[in-house]
């Protein structure tokens, strides 16, 4: 993420391989989200925290990538904690319905999805999606969420890239081929918590923004 955000800030003095590399980041937040949802204590208190550090980030996020602040950036183009934010109420209002069948429950989740296209969030609606399927499909079955993952990387970059051709920066086979690379570190994961230091990496999305944001200003990179 943070060599991916390195290569946007700076797109003309960075290698758009920075790019490339950046893409593993995504599948893996969106696995540990769906993981995440199985073992919290309280899904609402975790939303909680998605929804406070999707606020506080924005501002980093918009000086970082438009380099201008507005109560607009807080509602279009927000970053990626929205779309953490609303894939966990996706599961909430899923597991919330327990008691109905499966369409009740998948249809009841549409209008979030609709909401994350319509903002422009982060990834958007396959974004908010992807870490709900990925959450139904069971992170815990290896299996399941491989297929699941590699799926969802073939339809982000692999479609793309087959109907949009190599020429295109954005549809270049580098960012299919690094996104790929996600799938084996979510199959070997071992379904083990890490060490206690969740605090460090909320805390490192808004932060590692405002250091690239500054290094903008004080140099004047363009």
């Amino acid at each position: 993420m943070l060599i991916d955000h390195t290569g946007a800030v700076f797109p003309l003095i960075m290698p758009i391989s920075m790019r490339w590399i950046g893409r593993v980041a995504f599948p893996v937040f969106a696995y540990m989200i769906a993981q995440g949802c199985k073992h919290t204590s309280s899904i609402k208190k975790y939303m909680l925290r998605l929804g406070i550090f999707a606020l506080i980030s924005e501002i980093p996020f918009d000086l970082a990538f438009r380099n201008s602040l507005g109560i607009a950036g807080f509602l279009t183009n927000t970053n990626v904690f929205y779309t953490l934010f609303f894939g966990v109420a996706c599961i909430a209002i899923y597991e919330k319905l327990e008691n109905c069948n499966k369409i009740v429950k998948i249809s009841a989740v549409l209008p979030l999805l609709i909401i994350a296209e319509a903002l422009g969030m982060d990834y958007g609606a396959f974004g908010v999606g992807f870490i709900f399927i990925l959450y139904i499909a069971q992170p815990e079955n290896k299996y399941t969420r491989t297929a699941v993952l590699a799926s969802g990387i073939v339809y982000l970059y692999g479609l793309s890239f087959l109907l949009q051709g190599w020429m295109e920066d954005s549809v270049s086979p580098g960012y299919f081929l690094f996104a790929l690379a996600a799938v084996p570190l979510v199959f070997f994961y071992n379904g083990k918590k890490g060490p206690k230091i969740k605090w460090i990496f909320y805390a490192f999305y808004p932060i590692h923004l405002m250091v690239l944001a500054a290094i903008r200003l004080v140099f004047e990179i363009e």
